[in-house]
């Protein structure tokens, strides 16, 4: 019996998602950042894409294909947090999976933390936060205007690739790898270096850049 009613509401829940009208509903949510030290995005399976912006209010906007709630902005003490609603009806729907948009206002300069699964992360003309990414499977790609901060990205299997405006960022480089491919066009000083990773100097050294992967590839230039 508790089978045959397992089954039933799987069997709904697949109806329900089915049943959306398939088009695209952006929800807007937006919090001001006063006092905030951290910012903090779960956003678990689903890709991420961040940026600065010129408002005084931080802004997320989910994509979604039904009329289930968006981003959830919540803060606590010095800490803000984004995250997703738990509707599981969009679980199923595979083909029209939601998209997070986070926008930064510039004036923002502290930590930008990002933490998930198998989603892939996106950061667009990056400039002045410490940002860390914990993700599993997700790939991750980010782009920097000017590295002023700290960097540290943590995943298992996904693809990291890092591209930087500056010939020269001022970075202390720290790869680690097994089995992942190493492709870095950056001009690099020290000889730390062995298969599974390298710890070396661009620019000054003065922000350290971290990268754990197990068997991601890794492409910095």
């Amino acid at each position: 019996m508790i089978k045959q009613t397992t089954i039933s509401l799987f069997l709904i829940l697949i109806m329900l998602a089915g049943c959306s009208t398939g088009e695209e509903k952006v929800v807007v949510n937006k919090e001001f950042i006063d006092d905030i030290e951290e910012i903090k995005i779960n956003f678990a399976s689903t890709d991420v894409v961040f940026s600065p912006s010129e408002t005084n209010e931080i802004e997320a906007y989910l994509s979604v294909y039904n009329d289930g709630p968006g981003a959830i902005l919540e803060k606590s003490s010095k800490q803000l947090s984004i995250k997703l609603d738990t509707d599981i009806t969009r679980l199923f729907n595979l083909s029209k999976k939601p998209t997070l948009e986070v926008k930064v206002p510039k004036q923002f300069r502290k930590k930008i933390v990002l933490d998930g699964s198998s989603g892939n992360v996106t950061g667009k003309e990056l400039i002045q936060n410490d940002i860390e990414i914990r993700l599993s499977s997700g790939n991750v790609k980010l782009h920097f205007i000017e590295l002023n901060n700290d960097v540290k990205i943590t995943t298992t299997s996904g693809k990291v690739s890092v591209n930087f405006d500056e010939e020269q960022p001022n970075l202390e480089l720290d790869i680690n790898t097994n089995s992942g491919r190493q492709s870095i066009d950056l001009t690099l000083y020290g000889n730390s270096q062995t298969k599974k990773g390298l710890q070396r100097f661009s620019g000054n050294g003065d922000h350290k850049m971290q990268i754990i992967t197990k068997s991601g590839n890794i492409d910095l230039d």
